[in-house]
């Protein structure tokens, strides 16, 4: 099969002609992969800021088609038109079976590595040398996943821009979930990309009051009061703390940090009310250390949450919901559409900050 490959760290993507994929295991399923998006968590390993060991295939917004299914498997069946999460749960674990599989132990050991949960790869050339993934590998023709990362799309989602469900549509429901929003409370959201977008939507659709989008490029601040944001703050004009604490008299209630950055970060802490929360959810290099000034926090009384996105048989069909209902709108997030070929044209335009979401093409 045809796939792009990162060969070393810091160079571009190489477009491979000479890649296997073994059979499916035990709980695993191929899919013929329509669509996969581009997002900076792949960027981060293309960088090595995430050390997946190369030769790697990346790309974790994956939507296709199941073309075989592995022994025991249940949720889809082939010729299912599915959308994968980033989290790939193995189901049988404490955190799964207490209803927290966005937290998977067994993933959580294997997702930095490239390999499925049982240790060992899928991938390989043609002369045998073996290949790692992340999350998913779906730079490519076919990518093999766990069953339980799996949803079926409903016939009205095209998986050619429904692919985002995967990472940025989860990633943003799970920050929204996690703050047990009260009716009418404000939130800023810091950083305006895929996942922002996503998170203002879904704050909207929440009952959210005051929904203030935080970023530093106009037209993406443009993009987010058009998917719902109520005001928004350029933090490259303006200072961001002390204007999130005027608009909202102290503070916002919440807070989603999304660009991961240690200076974001930190405007979210100064930023936050009173007995506010922040939820970090943006993804800084996997040996990043963020300085806190432990004693404001303890003092003010502020909840600072991780969350590794939501949980893919729970939150997924729930999100495929409010896409149908009108609540949530994929679409919005693409600005661009590429062939595999074109990869590297991808990457670059997302580090330049000319992109939210774009979509790769296998063919």
């Amino acid at each position: 099969m045809k796939a792009a490959v990162l060969f070393k760290y810091k160079e571009p993507l190489k477009v491979m002609d000479n890649i296997e994929l073994d059979p499916p295991k035990e709980g695993e399923v191929r899919i013929k992969v329509e669509a996969t998006g581009m997002c900076h968590s792949d960027v981060n390993v293309f960088v090595g800021a995430t050390p997946v060991p190369p030769p790697v295939i990346a790309g974790h917004e994956i939507a296709g088609i199941v073309e075989e299914v592995g022994p025991g498997v249940t949720r889809v069946k082939p010729g299912d038109r599915i959308i994968s999460a980033f989290v790939h749960p193995c189901g049988k674990c404490r955190n799964c079976v207490s209803g927290h599989e966005n937290v998977c132990e067994v993933f959580s050991a294997t997702r930095l590595k490239g390999l499925m949960m049982d240790g060992t790869s899928r991938l390989h050339f043609r002369d045998g040398t073996p290949l790692r993934f992340f999350l998913g590998g779906g730079f490519a023709e076919y990518a093999e996943v766990s069953e339980n990362a799996l949803t079926v799309a409903p016939p009205e989602i095209d998986l050619k821009k429904g692919a985002v469900l995967g990472c940025a549509g989860l990633t943003g429901y799970g920050a929204v979930d996690s703050l047990k929003l009260e009716p009418g409370e404000s939130v800023a959201v810091i950083g305006a990309g895929g996942v922002g977008l996503s998170a203002i939507q879904l704050l909207k659709a929440a009952g959210a009051g005051r929904i203030i989008a935080v970023g530093t490029k106009k037209w993406k601040l443009e993009k987010a009061m058009e998917v719902g944001a109520t005001d928004v703050v350029n933090s490259k004009e303006t200072d961001a703390v002390k204007a999130l604490k005027e608009m909202t008299n102290g503070g916002p209630d919440a807070i989603i940090e999304v660009a991961g950055v240690q200076d974001t970060i930190k405007m979210a802490l100064d930023s936050v009310r009173l007995g506010g929360r922040v939820v970090l959810v943006g993804l800084p290099p996997a040996t990043a250390e963020i300085p806190l000034r432990v004693a404001t926090i303890v003092r003010n009384g502020i909840q600072v949450i991780g969350n590794y996105g939501g949980r893919p048989r729970v939150d997924m069909p729930r999100l495929l919901e409010l896409v149908k209902n009108g609540k949530y709108d994929p679409t919005k997030l693409v600005t661009g559409t590429y062939h595999l070929e074109e990869i590297n044209e991808a990457v670059e335009s997302l580090e330049r900050g000319e992109a939210l979401r774009s979509i790769i093409l296998p063919d």
